[in-house]
């Protein structure tokens, strides 16, 4: 399953700790506060309720937005500036040895 998630946090701390969280769990970072990932519905779920729950654990005004995307939608999105490397986030280049 391809999904974004995108965050505006205010904490230095907790923004620091989101971001080694996604990254572990396999998320790629494309931008400074958007990560996109492909990866199954279970860590989908696990990653969308973590991130609920540290949302719910302190008096903020910060978002997290999860954002579920089609393959073909990636496919024909346009990346202006620096260049991604969607090939290597969605899986979708296949090497063929000879």
């Amino acid at each position: 399953m391809l999904f974004f998630v995108m965050y505006d946090i205010e904490s230095n701390k907790v923004r620091y700790n989101v971001v080694k969280y996604l990254e572990r769990m396999g998320c790629h970072r494309i931008q400074k506060s958007i990560f996109l990932a492909d990866l199954d519905m279970d860590k989908y779920e696990t990653i969308k309720n973590d991130l609920a729950e540290v949302q719910s654990l302190y008096d903020n005004h910060d978002s997290i937005i999860i954002c579920p995307v089609s393959s073909d939608l990636i496919k024909s999105m346009k990346v202006i500036g620096h260049s991604i490397n969607l090939d290597i986030i969605t899986h979708s280049k296949s090497t063929l040895f000879f």
